[in-house]
């Protein structure tokens, strides 16, 4: 089975230069998902990936690093042209992708291809539908949200995402609250809470004991407490903050006033997976509504489970029952935070161990790139038998 990829990820490296060069921050947790996803589907199969990253479009401050094609192990990404103009983008996807989607049927028998697409991105989802009802293809929607959730989105954007979820042959959700959002006819599918790919070490900045937070700074994800529960502790332990948002000024200025808190700027996922590894802990503080808790499964608590480092972290159902107490659970307080990180401190270096270890086992059981591609290499396996 040839399997073709639409989605707005990139290869790592061509991550790492957007970041370094585009004044646009695209959103980590969906490159980090789908990169990985894309490297399980590759565990197995051929696949080849079509993107709207913005490695392609005039967004970059230096237009030389523009480029069409790049290569991660053996998976070819495309890159499709991006405009500013809405309507002019859309036209200019429809137009090219399509273009190029034919190539792979000319080379391909289209039996053998399943359209995996991003369904939270309208473009994609729209002009793939479209292509696969003119081809007779197979789809396969991936739910990562409930877009009632999303809040820079329209009301009309919400409805129009929710009803083409309807289109697809097949899906995988992150959870079966969003299959049961998506998949109203009850298609064939499968439930991948997440999936995680561990990079190699990079050279860091060296700190002795420190707590380490990587994410978007928004005060909805909690990064207010997570410095006031932290400044509450006593000693010399320092806190690593990485990211970027509406509340970087104010993270700044927090850094600036004490030399506890520390702002690494935004970093890759390379370098920032080097700093969860050597972390006395790394910390989820983003405080969970009963919507979030349904439709939403925090990737970064997933990501933190399989560092070298323990993991603290405000609760969420289904994590909570598959990490158990391997993870430090807390309440979306300041007091709580504080009181986690003092037990951290008096915690024997045996009982980290065997903390960490366990979160570990779990992490690579239930989301490690190899453990998702089995569990997607059977249900294709399956979805080819009813063909």
């Amino acid at each position: 089975m040839k399997i073709i990829y639409l989605t707005t990820s990139s290869t790592n490296i061509d991550y790492e230069t957007i970041l370094k060069n585009c004044l646009e921050r695209p959103n980590p947790s969906n490159q980090n998902f789908h990169n990985a996803l894309i490297h399980a589907f590759a565990c197995h199969f051929n696949v080849e990936v079509f993107s709207t990253s913005l490695i392609n479009s005039n967004k970059l401050l230096d237009n030389s690093l523009k480029h069409t094609t790049s290569f991660e192990n053996h998976i070819c990404y495309n890159y499709l042209s991006i405009h500013e103009n809405k309507l002019k983008n859309y036209l200019n996807i429809k137009k090219e992708l399509t273009k190029k989607l034919k190539i792979q049927l000319s080379n391909t028998n289209k039996n053998q291809i399943l359209l995996v697409i991003d369904a939270m991105n309208y473009t994609l989802s729209r002009i793939g539908q479209i292509f696969a009802k003119k081809y007779k293809l197979k789809t396969l929607g991936i739910i990562t949200d409930n877009p009632n959730l999303i809040s820079n989105l329209s009301s009309n954007g919400k409805k129009l995402l929710l009803k083409s979820f309807a289109n697809f042959n097949y899906y995988i959700c992150l959870n079966e609250n969003l299959n049961l959002l998506a998949n109203k006819h009850n298609k064939p599918h499968i439930i991948i809470n997440g999936v995680y790919n561990k990079t190699t070490n990079s050279k860091i900045k060296q700190f002795p004991g420190y707590f380490f937070f990587g994410g978007s700074l928004y005060e909805k994800y909690g990064i207010k407490n997570l410095i006031h529960g932290f400044l509450n502790t006593v000693g010399e332990s320092k806190l690593l903050i990485a990211g970027d948002g509406p509340l970087k000024n104010y993270v700044v200025n927090k850094s600036i006033k004490n030399r506890r808190i520390v702002y690494l700027g935004t970093i890759s996922q390379t370098t920032l997976q080097s700093y969860e590894n050597h972390a006395i802990a790394n910390i989820n503080p983003r405080p969970f509504t009963k919507d979030l808790d349904t439709y939403c499964i925090p990737s970064k608590v997933i990501e933190y489970a399989a560092s070298n480092a323990l993991t603290i972290s405000t609760h969420h159902s289904l994590l909570h029952k598959v990490f158990g107490s391997s993870i430090i659970w807390i309440e979306d307080d300041e007091k709580s935070l504080t009181e986690a990180i003092e037990n951290i401190v008096n915690m024997s270096q045996e009982e980290r161990k065997l903390k960490i270890f366990d979160a570990n086992s779990i992490a690579y059981k239930n989301f490690s790139v190899d453990s998702v591609a089995i569990i997607i290499k059977d249900f294709l396996d399956q979805i080819a038998l009813l063909c």
